[in-house]
């Protein structure tokens, strides 16, 4: 008999700065045990949200905003051929970590879902990929590599990148990045103590229809963030 998956707090790491993007906090534990990756629009009673967000990011410095939203089913972002499922909800924004200390900017704030990039449950039966790799997303000038979650232990990270060029011939469209292709960094194993660092030149490879060869040269820019501690296991109770 299927789990009926129960509605709850899912956190939010909320990227980007003219296009905002929230990357799912995940656990190895239903029913947090998803890597999902949204683009979405932020508005309030005021109509400012985004530009609160906005100032105070650029004012602080702070690496670390999040959301956490209300109650909801994370399947239910999932919907038929790509496309989001629940397309709105709402939260409060955060500056720093909602549960560890974080401080409110925007109480309430409606999150509008504008692309579903990624949507992906965790299986254990999966195995391991043999190299480091990433999720591609972003908007405009800004592009960011999430690494791609698969088997405890493992690690949470959202890298900006600074500078990129094609050697292919394939560039990062924001067509192509609408979709969440998946890289291989060249010469990396898949552990956190391999993950890519900011100011590293490295190289990587499309998994996702690109060519066989080396398809793209990274500048790494910014860490926003990086968790261990939370996936270093499977979880068998959260208080969400």
């Amino acid at each position: 008999m299927a789990t009926v998956e129960p509605k709850a707090v899912h956190g939010m790491l909320v990227l980007g700065e003219e296009t905002p993007f929230l990357s799912h906090l995940p656990m190895f534990m239903f029913p947090h045990d998803v890597q999902a990756l949204l683009e979405v629009t932020f508005d309030n009673a005021t109509h400012d949200a985004h530009r609160i967000y906005l100032e105070d990011r650029r004012t602080t410095g702070t690496d670390v905003y999040t959301l956490s939203p209300e109650r909801f089913r994370l399947s239910d972002l999932a919907g038929a051929g790509g496309q989001p499922g629940l397309i709105s909800f709402t939260g409060t924004l955060f500056r720093g970590h909602f549960e560890r200390g974080g401080t409110e900017i925007v109480d309430p704030v409606t999150v509008t879902v504008r692309r579903l990039v990624h949507f992906r449950r965790f299986d254990r039966h999966a195995e391991r990929p043999p190299a480091l790799t990433y999720v591609a997303f972003g908007k405009g000038r800004e592009l960011f590599l999430a690494h791609l979650i698969n088997l405890p232990p493992d690690f949470d990270q959202a890298i900006a990148v600074r500078q990129f060029r094609t050697v292919s011939g394939v560039p990062l469209t924001d067509e192509l990045l609408a979709t969440g292709p998946r890289l291989k960094i060249v010469g990396r194993d898949d552990r956190a103590g391999d993950r890519l660092r900011e100011g590293e030149q490295v190289a990587a490879r499309f998994l996702d229809g690109g060519s066989d060869g080396v398809d793209l040269r990274f500048s790494m820019g910014r860490e926003f963030y990086e968790e261990e501690g939370e996936l270093a296991a499977v979880h068998a109770v959260h208080a969400h």
